[in-house]
């Protein structure tokens, strides 16, 4: 008897039926199983002591959640909604600017952020961070007499792995600029503020300024140490919880002294008393901050500077014991000595470079002299950036942004700028025979105290730049100008870098003129390209009329004096950021 061909499928197709049917049953179950193991993953509570391996899954499995749950909302999808969802999953808030008339993109970019794990993995670290450094608070682990001071070990050895990826990862990168040249990522880095001795440098640089530019203006010198509240502070300098702590973190302690120190300037303001200093931030032993002011006023306004800081230092749990005589001290600076008072609490939070000496470095709280542990800028670093603390702070002084800038502009730029541009170029550039002066800076700046009145300033270019969460409209800067000649602006030297090898010829020559969307009717007649913003290096000032032709759009429309002083907002369109230009003494 024979069979057809078809008989003999359907035979077979009949005897494979149940393995097929618990085939597609297996399957089935493993896609569910990995389902639930993704969500698991996604919904895992950080404590804090997962290594970054955990974190990194973790991120992956919390942005496909997110984007599977955009995808599936029903309702329309808003950035109250996603900061609600972000938030429980244990990620900060996503930033919303109100005004922008960018509704529409940053919703985008709310969204994107929500569903990129690279997003999420920064999101983690952070929360693994500061989740542990609570619990070890709470449980009295972060303390003098646990040899734990600051931060815990274990949040230290985070930041220490994460800075051994990192410089791996520099020393394996190379940059090539669009002329060819090549450098590593590791040197540059070295070679900027990010380097410990430089950043060092540049602030006893700036204090030893400051210093000379007071006492030439016979200013006289105040040295504060500022202190929280006792509910702040988790442990007892003797051991043992404090009784009083209210379970506030060193995050709310500094904001705490921040909110303190914005009500006193605003009452010294009220009373015409004016000042300028340094404010440095650093730990008692069990983590909570305390600041040490470094403050210059007039001679006759001294004592209303001291007692106005102390009425609002103590304004709040004043009466308790110790505060009186602990919470806020002051001491006027011996001539010449404010470097002196400081340096030790510069290098102790950066580099240890020659920050203690045999006598030891003690801090008092409540009556006790508090060791701080010789050798402890890695600590004091490792808990700035666990709670997001900035360490150093200037005080009614000229921006340092301008300084750094004008370090890029050459010599042969600033030929024929206004004297204001050339005193403080002559004032930031240094040589094998001289220095940079900071006290020369500020009087080419005009001084101190002037709120956003000085002479020179930051030009920045308002293109927008396409970037991983989408459109981003951040300035950034191009150069200097004088707030009194604003059609005159001064470029610095600057290149464009790109991984190398991924330079393709047409963005090559596209650099070899403009880097932004320049007509060529237009185009400056250009030497051979070795900066991103202009070429020529006989006379790079340039009329605000010729830069605007050339795309350079919104680079003064924010600086008080720039091009659109004077104008209306109704005459005016709006700036890069989606708002109507604004007159002199209106920025933001």
């Amino acid at each position: 008897m024979s069979y057809s061909a078809d008989s003999l499928a359907w035979a077979r197709a009949q005897a494979d039926a149940p393995y097929e049917q618990a085939k597609r049953q297996g399957i089935a179950l493993a896609g569910l199983r990995r389902g639930a193991e993704r969500i698991d993953t996604a919904l895992h509570s950080i404590t804090g002591h997962e290594p970054d391996g955990v974190l990194r899954a973790v991120a992956k499995a919390r942005a496909e959640a997110m984007l599977n749950l955009i995808r599936d909302y029903e309702r329309e999808v808003t950035p109250e909604w996603i900061n609600e969802q972000v938030t429980t999953l244990q990620a900060q808030p996503i930033k919303w600017k109100c005004g922008t008339g960018r509704d529409a993109e940053q919703l985008q970019g709310m969204i994107a952020r929500a569903c990129c794990h690279l997003w999420w993995r920064r999101q983690l670290r952070r929360a693994a961070v500061r989740t542990r450094e609570t619990a070890a608070m709470h449980a009295g682990e972060v303390s003098a007499r646990r040899r734990q001071p600051y931060v815990t070990n274990d949040t230290v050895r985070r930041y220490e792995l994460a800075d051994k990826r990192n410089r791996e990862m520099l020393e394996a990168t190379e940059l090539e600029s669009a002329d060819g040249e090549v450098i590593n990522l590791l040197q540059a880095v070295e070679a900027s503020t990010a380097n410990k001795a430089i950043r060092r440098g540049e602030l006893m640089t700036r204090i030893r300024g400051a210093e000379e530019w007071a006492e030439a203006a016979g200013m006289v010198g105040l040295f504060t140490t500022n202190t929280a509240a006792s509910r702040f502070h988790p442990q007892l300098m003797k051991g043992g919880r404090n009784p009083k702590h209210d379970g506030s973190t060193p995050k709310d302690a500094q904001q705490w002294l921040c909110r303190t120190w914005a009500r006193g300037r605003a009452a010294l303001h009220r009373k015409g008393i004016k000042v300028f200093g340094y404010r440095v931030a650093e730990p008692h032993h069990d983590g909570c901050p305390h600041w040490h002011m470094l403050l210059w006023c007039d001679p006759a306004q001294v004592e209303g500077l001291r007692e106005t800081l102390r009425e609002h230092w103590l304004k709040e749990d004043g009466d308790e014991p110790g505060a009186q005589l602990h919470r806020f001290k002051a001491k006027e600076l011996e001539k010449g000595g404010a470097v002196s008072y400081v340096a030790k609490y510069i290098s102790k939070g950066i580099d240890d470079a020659g920050s203690i000496g045999a006598e030891g470095h003690t801090d008092e709280r409540s009556g006790e002299q508090a060791d701080m542990f010789d050798g402890s800028a890695n600590r004091v670093q490792r808990w700035a950036a666990a709670w997001g603390i900035r360490q150093f702070q200037a005080i009614g002084q000229p921006p340092v942004t301008v300084w750094r800038e004008l370090r890029r502009v050459t010599d042969q730029a600033a030929q024929g700028a206004s004297i204001a541009v050339q005193a403080a170029h002559a004032a930031v550039s240094k040589s094998r025979s001289r220095r940079a002066c900071w006290r020369a800076y500020m009087d080419a700046q005009g001084g101190a105290m002037m709120g956003r009145d000085y002479r020179v300033r930051v030009l920045d270019d308002g293109e927008p730049r396409e970037g991983r969460y989408g459109v981003e409209y951040r300035p950034r800067p191009v150069g200097v100008f004088d707030a009194a000649r604003p059609d005159e602006w001064i470029l610095s030297q600057r290149k464009e870098w790109k991984p190398k090898g991924t330079w393709a010829s047409a963005e090559r020559e596209q650099l070899g003129g403009w880097a932004w969307k320049a007509k060529p009717q237009a185009r400056p007649q250009a030497a051979q390209p070795w900066t991103r913003v202009i070429n020529c290096t006989h006379d790079r000032r340039q009329s605000g009329a010729d830069l605007m032709s050339l795309g350079l759009v919104g680079a003064l429309s924010l600086e008080p004096g720039g091009y659109n002083q004077g104008r209306s907002n109704e005459t005016d369109p709006p700036n890069h950021r989606g708002r109507s230009p604004r007159p002199s003494g209106q920025r933001e």
